[in-house]
């Protein structure tokens, strides 16, 4: 019989949630771990895996059907290329989290547009930084200004639905520029990415890590950016080509800027990201929220229903495009 890995800890998994599991796994046997012994024990048996299953021991079992993983990013595959070949299915949580990351990227947004990192650290030395009428350089209102999108998914429609009060234009850019988005005044191909950056004083990045977004963002696109220019990273660390990014703000070709994402996770203590002029950091934590385990599971528990009713999936993964 084959078996199904609900892979989480007991804590996590009620009443409520247990009894969905049972009633969808039907005659199937399931375990609830996070013991990799069990896991070595029942490798041939194994056909379903939810959960925060260490990638690397997906490997082991050669009848794996279907991995429904926590959280969103498929980076991992880089790390284990041969299982891009392996025809187990793939889908994530990336419709799980999606509100909480646009909520951390207006976060960022408006905390460096009006300059906040720098009254925080004002406040710690008890310091009055009051900015007077004819010097307020350092700070700047969201009406009128152009706010360019990269990629269109989940998050990036969620930011686009957010940005809406705020008065701004909002252009976008993706593979499909045809496909029209609702408040979306112009999208441009991925080859026009310089020619959308000169429209727009504010740049926001969703994109996944793939081979092609790769330092996507370097001293070329910085300097083509309209002025006053901000950058914010919500995507992931390797589109960003970091000494651009350190050099763009040091030197003012960039008036601020944010990310949630670094190329080296965590980041070095002898980063220059650290030491940047007005760049806020934060640790990765833009799909971090109270109730995100609970959210995660309930993803997986409503994909198991439909996988084994025959219906089409949530949230799946080209294993090859990464995303």
């Amino acid at each position: 019989m084959s078996k199904i890995i609900m892979w989480i800890e007991d804590r996590f998994m009620d009443t409520q949630s247990h009894n969905a599991l049972m009633e969808s796994a039907g005659n199937n046997d399931v375990l609830i771990t996070t013991d990799i012994e069990k896991i070595h024990k029942h490798a041939n048996e194994i056909e379903i895996v939810l959960g925060d299953f260490p990638r690397e021991y997906l490997s082991l079992l050669p009848n794996l059907k279907w991995f429904q993983q926590f959280g969103t990013g498929v980076e991992w595959l880089f790390n284990h290329p041969e299982l891009k070949q392996q025809p187990f299915i793939l889908t994530n949580c990336s419709d799980g989290h999606h509100d909480v990351v646009a909520d951390h990227l207006m976060a960022m947004l408006l905390s460096v547009v009006r300059n906040i990192p720098s009254y925080v650290k004002s406040q710690s030395k008890s310091t009055w930084q009051h900015t007077s009428l004819t010097d307020c350089n350092s700070l700047f209102q969201l009406r009128g200004k152009t706010v360019l999108v990269i990629g269109l998914g989940s998050v990036g429609l969620a930011i686009i639905k957010r940005l809406k009060p705020f008065g701004v234009n909002i252009i976008g850019v993706r593979k499909n520029k045809n496909k029209a988005v609702e408040g979306v005044s112009k999208i441009y191909g991925v080859d026009e990415l310089h020619l959308a950056a000169q429209q727009a004083e504010i740049t926001v990045s969703t994109l996944p890590r793939t081979e092609q977004t790769t330092h996507l963002f370097g001293r070329d696109f910085f300097q083509s950016m309209k002025k006053p220019s901000f950058f914010f990273n919500i995507g992931r660390g390797n589109s960003v080509d970091e000494t651009s990014l350190v050099e763009a703000l040091n030197s003012g070709i960039l008036n601020g800027a944010a990310i949630d994402v670094t190329a080296e996770e965590p980041l070095n203590k002898n980063a220059l990201l650290w030491s940047a002029k007005n760049l806020l950091i934060t640790p990765h934590i833009g799909g971090t929220y109270d109730e995100v385990i609970n959210t995660w599971r309930n993803v997986a528990l409503e994909n198991l229903r439909l996988y084994m009713s025959g219906d089409t999936l949530r949230n799946l993964v080209n294993k090859n495009q990464g995303y």
